[in-house]
C-alpha cells in the first residue's frame, strides 16, 4: 500500500511520463510512453490490494484516498463499487468512508448508485448523535443533501428522522442539528410548511379539535421516500426550545424565528462535548446568534 500511496497525482497527458525507476526507452511506441497502459496497470494494482484481507485501519486507509489518489487511475470506476459495497457494511465511520467514495463517483463519474439515499438514511440511527463520528457525519450529509434537485419527499424524511433522534440525544448531539435543520430548510424551501403545519380543511380542524392527531411519520421505514415524513411536522423541535439546558433550549428557537438569515456555517456547531456546552453559561453569540439580523 505504501509504494502505491507513494504515487501522488495521476498525469494528465503522456507528454507528463516523463520520469521512470528504470532507464527511458528509445522507442516511444514502448509501453511506458502510453498513459492508458500505466492506468491499467495502476487499475489493477488497487483492485489487487482491495481483494485482500485488511483491518479496519487499513481499509479507511484506502477508502480516504478513494478520491484523490485511486478513483481517478480507473478507466473503470465502476470496479470500485465492490470494495465501497463491503465497506459501507462493515458500518461505523468505515460506512461514512464508503458512502462519500460513492459520492464521488456519482458526481464526478456520472455512476448510477439508486440506493445511495437509502443507504445514507440508514445510517440515520440511535447511535449516530451519540458516535465520536458525530461531525464527519454532519459534514457529509451537508454535501449528500445540498442539490436543490432532491425530492421533498426525501428531504423531509431526512429532516424528521433526524428530528426525532434529537429527543434522546445528548446537549453536544443536539447543538448541530438545530442549525443544520435550518440550513436545510433554506435550500429546500418547500419543506417549511413542516415547522408550522396547519388543519386542512374544516373537517380536520374539527377531528384535531376532538380527538387530537397522531405522527404519521413511520420511523422504521427504511425508504426515504415511503416514510410519511412529508404529512408530518418538526415538533420535536419545538419540544427541545423547553430543554432542560438553557443554550440547547435558546438555540432550538431559531427555528420558530423569521427565516432572514441566509444560512449558519456548520462548523461553528461541530465537535462540541457535553462540557464545552455546559461551561458556556451566556449562549456565545457566534454560535446562538439570533437569526433576525443577518450575518
Amino acid at each position: 500500500m505504501e509504494i502505491l500511496k507513494s504515487i501522488e497525482s495521476v498525469p494528465d497527458s503522456k507528454e507528463e511520463l516523463e520520469d521512470f525507476y528504470v532507464p527511458a526507452p528509445e522507442k516511444m511506441s514502448h509501453p511506458l510512453f502510453s498513459l492508458t497502459h500505466h492506468k491499467k496497470r495502476a487499475q489493477g494494482a488497487w483492485l489487487a490490494l482491495m481483494n485482500m484481507e485488511m483491518d479496519k485501519e487499513q481499509r479507511k486507509t484506502i477508502l480516504g484516498l478513494i478520491t484523490d489518489s485511486i478513483a481517478p487511475w480507473f478507466m473503470k470506476p465502476e470496479l470500485l463499487m465492490d470494495f465501497l459495497t463491503d465497506s459501507y457494511n462493515t458500518g461505523g465511520s468505515i460506512s461514512l468512508l464508503a458512502l462519500s467514495g460513492v459520492f464521488y463517483l456519482i458526481q464526478e463519474k456520472n455512476l448510477d448508485y439508486p440506493s445511495f439515499y437509502r443507504k445514507l438514511y440508514s445510517l440515520l440511527d440511535a447511535e449516530i448523535l451519540h458516535s465520536k463520528h458525530r461531525s464527519r457525519f454532519f459534514r457529509l450529509l451537508d454535501t449528500f443533501l445540498a442539490s436543490t434537485h432532491l425530492p421533498a419527499f426525501m428531504v423531509a424524511s431526512f429532516l424528521k428522522r433526524i428530528s426525532r433522534l434529537t429527543l434522546n440525544a445528548s446537549p453536544a448531539g443536539i447543538v448541530p442539528v438545530v442549525p443544520w435543520i435550518y440550513n436545510l430548510l433554506k435550500k429546500h424551501p418547500t419543506c417549511t410548511f413542516m415547522i408550522h403545519r396547519v388543519p386542512r380543511g374544516k373537517d380536520e380542524s374539527e377531528l384535531l379539535e376532538t380527538e387530537g392527531t397522531s405522527d404519521p411519520f413511520l420511523m422504521d421505514e427504511e425508504d426515504p421516500m415511503e416514510s410519511n415524513a412529508i404529512e408530518s411536522s418538526l415538533w420535536e423541535i419545538v419540544m427541545l426550545q423547553s430543554h432542560y439546558h438553557p443554550n440547547v433550549a435558546t438555540l432550538a428557537k431559531i427555528i420558530s424565528e423569521q427565516f432572514t438569515k441566509n444560512a449558519y456555517n456548520l462548523e461553528d456547531f461541530l465537535d462540541h462535548s457535553y462540557s464545552s456546552v455546559s461551561h458556556a453559561h451566556e449562549p456565545p453569540s457566534q454560535y446562538f446568534a439570533n437569526p433576525k439580523s443577518d450575518a
